[in-house]
């Protein structure tokens, strides 16, 4: 019985060790970034984190374009890109991904029919 009660404290200690470095992991993902676009073809990135974060863009055959480090603001213009499909992702110091944004560039071309007499 006694042996019984030893191993069903030992495995609540580990229950409770796991559940401890799973919260410190949960509130680690919860770091304020944001990503707010602030132009046609440009995204603020902001972050209230003491720690390093990482931004990467990925074009749509996920090749890394940059990788940059954001201490607390960094304006991106994307208007050298050409059109296609990105990704920014923003990783914390141990490769955890932060948050992510998907957008598109899309150049249009408008054309006007003017009759001339």
């Amino acid at each position: 019985m006694k042996n019984f009660i030893t191993k069903n404290a030992l495995a609540a200690l580990v229950v409770a060790a796991i559940l401890s470095v799973s919260s410190a992991h949960a509130a680690e993902f919860a770091l304020p970034v944001n990503i707010d676009q602030v132009g046609k073809l440009k995204f603020l990135v902001s972050s209230d984190s003491s720690s390093p974060l990482y931004v990467v863009i990925y074009d749509e055959d996920n090749n890394q374009i940059t990788r940059e480090t954001l201490s607390t603001k960094k304006l991106f213009n994307f208007s050298n890109l050409n059109d296609g499909r990105y990704k920014m992702v923003i990783f914390d110091s141990r490769k955890n991904v932060i948050k992510s944004k998907t957008f598109s560039i899309l150049t249009e071309t408008k054309r006007d029919l003017v009759a001339v007499q």
